[in-house]
């Protein structure tokens, strides 16, 4: 008898692009569901539509802007409470040679997506610009459950906050999905 595979984490795109598919936020079209959240991960990043456009290639500035727009008021406003935050970084390629990196804060009570952010340079300054958009749906400080990234730790030591680093996964879908159709068996921890 084998032991079934260790469930993997999906990536932040997977997540988010699972969540834009149940909540119907993303219509059916030609452009896969994954460009259209990563258009508007760098839009609301900073970046314009026609640089979006640009960078992923194959998308007009028009339908980069619409995804950003779709995307933007499917997310519910947030309210300001004490949080226990979830923070997930990952690595994605916009297109064949150029890489970002994808952050996405989540309460890890209610599961509530409360910031997300691509970088292309992983620059302090983006870096810090992704925690004060958390900070803000935050009363004072809040726990921070982040990762194994190698400089979370220096970063946030930086910025005075208090985190803890999650060794376990922290995004369950997987599990969840695995669960249900291997006949409601809760994989080991």
């Amino acid at each position: 008898m084998t032991s079934p595979a260790p469930a993997v984490q999906p990536t932040i795109i997977e997540f988010l692009s699972v969540w834009a598919r149940d909540k119907d936020i993303i219509k059916r079209s030609r452009i896969p569901t994954e460009k259209k959240i990563m258009a508007a991960l760098l839009c609301s990043s900073g970046y314009t539509s026609r640089d979006v456009s640009k960078l992923l290639g194959g998308m007009s500035h028009v339908a980069v802007h619409e995804a950003f727009k779709s995307i933007t008021a499917a997310m519910p406003p947030l309210e300001k409470k004490d949080r226990t935050v979830t923070i997930d970084e990952n690595v994605a390629y916009l297109n064949g040679e150029t890489q970002g990196v994808v952050w996405m804060a989540r309460d890890s009570d209610s599961g509530e997506i409360l910031a997300m952010r691509c970088s292309l340079t992983k620059s302090n300054q983006d870096g810090k610009k992704f925690i004060e958009s958390t900070l803000a749906s935050c009363n004072g400080r809040p726990l921070l459950r982040v990762g194994r990234g190698p400089d979370f730790p220096h970063n946030l030591r930086s910025l005075d906050l208090y985190f803890h680093i999650d060794t376990a996964t922290t995004t369950k879908i997987r599990e969840r999905i695995s669960s249900f159709f291997l006949g409601g068996s809760e994989p080991k921890k």
